[in-house]
């Protein structure tokens, strides 16, 4: 005879497979909010930009997705001759039809521990490669770059850009700065008609999360893949109204001291640290740029 408890533990059972069951046709991922904090915290932990760079490569081995780096040597905006170390990683699908890259800089300025800008970027591109591992891509092969020396003028996506302007650029690519809190995503697109970015929308209205879309955008590495043949994105994440105010502030407009930009007041300076990350926030936003990011893989 069966005994209350079992019963009790059938029951939870059939109710946590129908969730996980809705979530798959749904096309949602439940993003680990205390995980991504801790990338975060090893990221912005670490001494300087090559310790950055060595603790994104300990979390991809962790998750056991191939990696490779890629070292450059080059001038920046100012001249000098820097040095830097991108890296590479990629979920292997040999049943690919297309390429997507997701990317983010692992650099920070001087000042701060540059946990919003932007481990706060680089965290989010281990955390959705994670989840595409877990639940792979049919037909795209995805790749995720961290570069090195993009506070310098873009050099390590720049490099990278030149050096595959003949072949192996990827179709698609989506980067990540300045997504370490709020609760509306911000998109960049040179042309808000393209299916990814309706895609976007689409998947944003069915979560009930807040977004903007928008063709003018701080500089990041998206600026790099502005060439033939590939389609450029870059996402931020921030507070209801923030992006707005980026944007008059980027072109010109007039706007009132009690609405400039807080995050302008945090990145570049000794204020960019942990304390300001929201993950619970940054779990959320991932589920929507992945659901979008899904859509593709036709």
């Amino acid at each position: 005879m069966m005994t209350k408890m079992n019963q009790m533990t059938i029951r939870h059972s059939v109710s946590v497979l129908c969730i996980l069951v809705f979530a798959a046709i749904a096309g949602a991922q439940t993003h680990d909010a205390q995980a991504y904090f801790s990338y975060v915290k090893n990221i912005t932990e670490a001494a300087d930009n090559k310790a950055r760079g060595e603790a994104i490569l300990a979390e991809l081995r962790k998750l056991k997705i191939r990696v490779s780096t890629e070292g450059f040597s080059d001038k920046n905006r100012r001249g000098e001759r820097i040095e830097g170390l991108n890296i590479i990683a990629e979920v292997i699908n040999p049943d690919a039809k297309k390429m997507v890259m997701i990317g983010a800089h692992l650099d920070r300025v001087g000042v701060g521990t540059g946990a919003i800008d932007n481990a706060s970027g680089s965290a989010a591109v281990i955390s959705l490669l994670k989840a595409f591992r877990e639940r792979p891509l049919k037909n795209i092969r995805l790749q995720g770059a961290f570069w090195d020396q993009e506070e310098q003028g873009l050099v390590g996506s720049r490099i990278y850009v030149q050096n595959r302007k003949e072949k192996g650029l990827p179709q698609i690519y989506i980067n990540f700065d300045v997504f370490g809190a709020g609760d509306t995503l911000w998109l960049w697109s040179a042309d808000e008609n393209l299916e990814f970015v309706k895609n976007f929308k689409a998947e944003a209205a069915r979560m009930k999360a807040a977004q903007f879309v928008s063709k003018d955008y701080p500089a990041s590495d998206h600026r790099s893949f502005i060439v033939d043949g590939v389609q450029s994105y870059s996402f931020s994440l921030g507070p209801a109204g923030e992006a707005a105010n980026i944007v008059k502030v980027l072109t010109g407009q007039e706007i009132k001291p009690e609405n400039f930009p807080a995050v302008l007041r945090t990145i570049h300076t000794e204020n960019d640290t942990i304390d300001a990350v929201d993950a619970k926030a940054v779990a959320r936003a991932l589920a929507v740029v992945e659901a979008a990011i899904r859509t593709l893989d036709k």
